[in-house]
């Protein structure tokens, strides 16, 4: 059975809460070498071909092993191929892991927004993201990467909580059906949680690229 664009996002997003069940429990690194909680690392398995598989979701079957959810770690893991000590058989991590992972990391995250659209638990837009800051009613204020400003740092002063600045303009508004959004807020709840974990793990691989990156004014929403 074909599944549409739709369904492949739901079927992400109840992935993302699947795994999230068990987030809190550790693994250790084979990088680091030192244990944290499962929520802060990327687990990987061995494919038929002995490729080296990211497994976000936590659900495919093997022996997994965990490398910190960050570039430098994961790059490291593929070039010294670490992997292979790790699951004590050959293993071939493709020259694209990082990009891969951070790739399907920001697919997950845009999932999710898009879940909590239909729940109902998004706030969009400068002035409906600051009402409801005065409110109380935002978890998660999110601004678009490619977008800040001075709207973006007047929220960010109003707001005591979790802030982040991973995903484009495009990838916010992709998860609304939109050209694009600058601006957004998520109402406290599970979803808020689930979306906080996999937008720390995006912003381990996004965020030397970030720094980097000049800072550009978009059209705001």
């Amino acid at each position: 059975m074909i599944e549409t664009a739709a369904e492949t996002s739901e079927t992400k997003a109840k992935q993302s809460l699947a795994a999230e069940r068990s987030a809190a429990s550790e693994r250790r690194c084979i990088v680091t070498r030192e244990s944290a909680p499962r929520a802060g690392l990327v687990r990987f398995v061995l494919g038929p071909d002995q490729a080296v598989v990211p497994d976000l979701a936590e659900a495919l079957p093997g022996r997994g092993v965990w490398v910190s959810a960050g570039r430098p770690a994961v790059e490291t893991a593929r070039a010294k191929n670490m992997f292979a000590h790790a699951f004590r058989a050959p293993a071939k991590p493709p020259a694209d892991l990082v990009p891969r992972i951070e790739r399907l990391l920001a697919e997950r995250c845009i999932a999710l927004i898009g879940f909590a659209r239909r729940a109902d638990q998004i706030f969009v837009g400068r002035d409906q993201v600051k009402a409801a800051i005065s409110a109380g009613q935002v978890a998660l204020l999110l601004a678009a990467a490619d977008s800040e400003g001075r709207d973006a740092a007047d929220l960010a002063a109003r707001f005591g909580g979790e802030r982040f600045s991973v995903l484009t303009s495009a990838e916010l508004g992709a998860a609304l059906g939109r050209e694009g959004i600058v601006h957004m807020g998520v109402k406290p709840g599970r979803l808020a949680e689930i979306l906080a974990r996999e937008l720390r793990r995006l912003h381990g691989f996004r965020a030397a690229e970030a720094t980097a990156a000049p800072t550009a004014r978009g059209r705001r929403h």
